[in-house]
């Protein structure tokens, strides 16, 4: 066992940085959560399953629905990256190809089955082990047993037991998730989706057994599929609201969860607006000469070691052995500060050694800067790391980043103007999802793509698509109060509103206005 410890759990490659059959991604949809404080369970009879259906990752967890407790969780690759790696390659493998639709619903479907069963396995484990540890220390004190979970309300653990049915007592399942990904979900082509206004197929909350679906394991569990927002702004944004809401009252808040699609959600007082920024890959480490998701080799952070004249670049690497690439947080840190240092100006322009030092750069930095040509044409480049194992960040990253920042930074400024507000007015200012509880927030500041207001006003808050998931699941006041947020938060199509493409070109300058 000690010899896989590092190893992929796919190929079971030591270097393995995410291969095509890595299934447990590095995401924080499998940390644990927290329920907010005033989250009040509706006891029910059975187990539950709460799923977060992303394009690229699949989350879920088990509970015991009538105590709230955590039995199981799972997270793995969503398998439909065969029909592309993004949303719109999806969605057109459901419109145009022959049994497109029904291959990808099929190959979601077994997923899902397979992970339900897995958690349910996960539980009978773990009550098998507290039987045997009980048996064999009956003086454990309480609170010590190898068989306890984390549960979410209140942070006690407490022992499980559960009874096996066909379906294992599964009674009911809820799912959020992106628009393409619940529509594929439920066999719906997304027909609407797909082409301008671009619209939802489907509105409102989708009650249905799961053998309708398709489900062999969870065949005779209520599947209960959340309404989106509008357009691009799905299921999952929804949670977050729902999540949000059970603390946040009538002030002004601002949720942002990034990803290849940014979704924004913008509420003061009684005015809720919310829209999608097309964001592109550069954030997940797409579109990037050697970016990459958030696992094993991916630099993560970067910062500056020493004094001036004599300071140099420090990166830290997940998993601790040599780089091989750099993921999004990495790519933001390494932006900010080379902007900081005068390695690169306002507008991404990557300098060359001489004008980095006319510039002020440290020289330590200038030297990490690299020119040569590729097919007669000048390409430079800034090394991240040693020789041996090089990692570069090239004039064309920062490029990639810039048009990322400021779909994101102007897709909230559109949402501010809707209510005649300025950031700095925000109570709160939420950062949800797996990249907004690693990036750096002085970094996001620096290159522009959040405000510059208080700190203590951001909330690096985590997984909150998975726990509104769970909340609907475990309350059904929490549902109905996600399900009139569907309906009271008006989207915003950023396409339409004359005043995004400006802002856009504006917030193209690093640093932001």
């Amino acid at each position: 066992m000690t010899g896989l410890k590092n190893r992929c759990p796919g190929c079971k490659r030591i270097s393995c940085s995410g291969c095509g059959i890595f299934q447990k991604l590095n995401t924080n949809k499998q940390v644990k959560i927290q329920f907010p404080e005033n989250f009040q369970i509706e006891q029910d009879a059975g187990m539950g399953i709460s799923f977060d259906v992303g394009t690229t990752t699949v989350a879920g967890m088990l509970w015991d629905l009538k105590d709230g407790s955590l039995l199981g969780v799972e997270a793995g690759a969503n398998p439909q990256a065969a029909f592309g790696a993004d949303v719109i390659s999806r969605m057109q493998a459901a419109m145009e190809k022959e049994d497109g639709l029904k291959r990808m619903q099929a190959l979601l479907v077994k997923k899902l089955d397979e992970m339900a069963q897995g958690m349910v396995e996960q539980a009978y484990a773990k009550e098998r082990l507290c039987g045997e540890e009980i048996s064999s220390v009956q003086d454990r004190p309480a609170g010590s047993g190898l068989c306890e979970m984390q549960g979410s309300k209140g942070g006690h653990a407490k022992k499980q037991k559960i009874e096996r049915k066909k379906n294992a007592g599964i009674k009911k399942v809820t799912v959020v998730g992106n628009t393409a990904m619940c529509e594929i979900l439920l066999g719906i082509k997304p027909a609407k989706l797909a082409r301008a206004p671009f619209v939802p197929d489907y509105e409102n909350t989708v009650r249905m057994e799961g053998k309708k679906l398709g489900f062999q394991f969870l065949q005779d569990a209520a599947f209960i599929v959340l309404p989106p927002i509008g357009g691009y702004v799905g299921a999952d944004a929804l949670a977050v609201y729902g999540c949000i809401k059970q603390t946040e009252r009538n002030c002004g808040i601002m949720a942002v969860d990034i990803g290849t699609n940014g979704e924004i959600i913008l509420e003061c007082g009684e005015e809720k607006y919310a829209c999608s920024a097309a964001a592109g890959p550069a954030l997940e480490g797409g579109a990037i000469s050697q970016g990459m998701r958030a696992a094993p080799g991916a630099i993560d952070l970067i910062s500056l070691n020493g004094n001036f004249p004599m300071q140099d670049i420090v990166c830290r690497v997940i998993g601790g052995g040599p780089a091989v690439g750099i993921c999004g947080s990495g790519l933001i840190d390494g932006v900010a500060l080379l902007l900081r240092a005068h390695v690169i100006d306002e507008t991404g322009y990557l300098r060359s050694r001489e004008e980095a030092r006319r510039a002020g750069a440290p020289e330590k930095l200038c030297r990490r800067i690299e020119e040569k040509s590729v097919s007669k044409l000048p390409k430079r480049r800034f090394l991240l790391t040693d020789e041996k194992s090089p990692v570069y960040l090239e004039a064309e990253d920062v490029r990639q980043l810039q048009l990322s920042v400021s779909a994101i930074r102007s897709g909230m400024e559109i949402l501010l103007r809707k209510v005649n507000r300025k950031a700095s007015r925000l109570d709160r200012i939420y950062l949800a999802g797996a990249f907004g509880c690693y990036i750096g927030i002085e970094s996001g500041i620096a290159i522009g793509l959040f405000p510059d207001v208080p700190r203590e006003k951001y909330v690096q808050a985590g997984n909150l698509a998975g726990t509104g998931a769970a909340m609907a699941l475990l309350s059904k006041k929490a549902m109905e109060k996600m399900e009139r947020g569907s309906r009271e938060i008006i989207h915003v199509e950023l396409a339409k509103e004359s005043a995004f493409r400006d802002m856009f070109l504006e917030h193209m300058s690093l640093g932001g206005l």
